[in-house]
This record gives structure tokens, sequence and C-alpha cells, in this order.
């Protein structure tokens, strides 16, 4: 469990080392998201590597922390389909900008969700536990990223395009395979030897 020292009679949302992890992993998804770097251009949409923070700080700092960077993402996410959406995006766009919106910025939330209670939850050793949690979360990530898209504008996308809802539906698997499995592996890989290292430190979710 996440453990927050707090003040007689007073409840702290957060911690001052949570806020500066949150603050620095912010930052770097802030970074990432105005110069571009944590995106990359695929046919129909963007790959990530803006999940990469919400899941160290989930990891290394608790819930708390990996939703405020996973908000951060999201809202990146959505600032960039409002600049140069990807295909599929685009639509969402154009359909609503609230249902841009939620499919932008909850899934991305829910990534600090995810992350933090597989960690927790885990029984093996100490780096499979992080490597595991890296890469099932960011499966749970295009997921619910995709499901979120279908859910709220997959019928319209289907009348739009001429095709039956089924067919998005196999749209969506085919980008949850291209895009989400090697999205996994990167994550796995960058993930697990950083969050090692700031457990080495002293940082970690008791």
């Amino acid at each position: 469990m996440e453990k927050v020292k707090t003040l007689p009679g007073q409840h702290q949302f957060m911690s001052v080392r949570q806020l500066t992890v949150a603050g620095f992993l912010s930052a770097i998804t802030i970074f990432l998201g105005l110069t571009g770097y944590g995106f990359i251009p695929l046919i129909i949409m963007n790959a990530t590597i803006l999940h990469i923070p919400t899941i160290i700080g989930s990891i290394s700092a608790g819930r708390r922390v990996g939703m405020i960077v996973g908000f951060m993402f999201g809202l990146f996410s959505f600032i960039r389909t409002l600049q140069a959406p990807s295909a599929l995006l685009m639509f969402a766009v154009q359909y609503s900008i609230v249902a841009d919106a939620f499919i932008c910025i909850v899934p991305r939330i829910m990534i600090g969700v995810v992350a933090y209670e597989l960690y927790k939850h885990l029984k093996i050793r100490e780096v499979a536990r992080v490597a595991v949690t890296a890469v099932v979360t960011t499966v749970c990530h295009t997921v619910m990223f995709l499901g979120s898209f279908t859910a709220i504008v997959g019928m319209p996308y289907a009348e739009a395009h001429g095709i039956t809802l089924a067919n998005v539906f196999n749209i969506m698997a085919g980008i949850t395979v291209v895009n989400g499995i090697p999205e996994a592996i990167v994550s796995g890989l960058i993930v697990t030897p950083i969050v090692m290292a700031l457990h080495r430190s002293g940082l970690k979710v008791q």
C-alpha cells in the first residue's frame, strides 16, 4: 500500500517525495509531448512511449503519482490530436471534442491504477515483477485506449467508412498486435532497469 506520512489530525493527499516524483515525471512527459519524441507516427495512428513515465511513477511512488503523470500523458495526446491527429483520431476529433478528450485522457489515467495494482499483487522475483508489470500494463493501455475509441465512436466510424462494427473490431485488434506488442516489449526493456535503479536508491512503493 502507499504509505504517506501525515501530521496529526490532517489528511495529506501526497507526500513531498511523491509530489517531487510526479513533477519530475510530468516534466519528462511534457517534454516528450511537446517535442513529439514521445510519439512514433505509423499509418493510421501514433505509437507512443509516453506511457513509460506513468508506469515508472506508479511502481516507484504509488498510484496517485501514476495517475497524475498519466493525466499529463493524456492531456498532451489530446492536444496533439487537435494539432496533428492521426487518421484514426482525426475522426474522433471531428465527431466530438468531448469524445476525443475522453479517449485520450481517461485510459492514460488508468495506466497508473493498473500498473500499481499489478505490481502490488504480483508475487514473483522483483526484476520479473517490474518487467511483467510494465509489459502487461502497456498491453492493457492499448486495449483500454482502442476499446474506448470503439465503445464511443466505433459505430459512427463504421457508418462513415461503410463497414460493419465487426470490421472496426478487427481493425482495433490489428492495431493492438502491430502497435501494442512492440510498445510492450520496449516498455519492459526501458522500465525495468530504471525502476530497479530507483528501488536501489530507496524510491519504492511500500
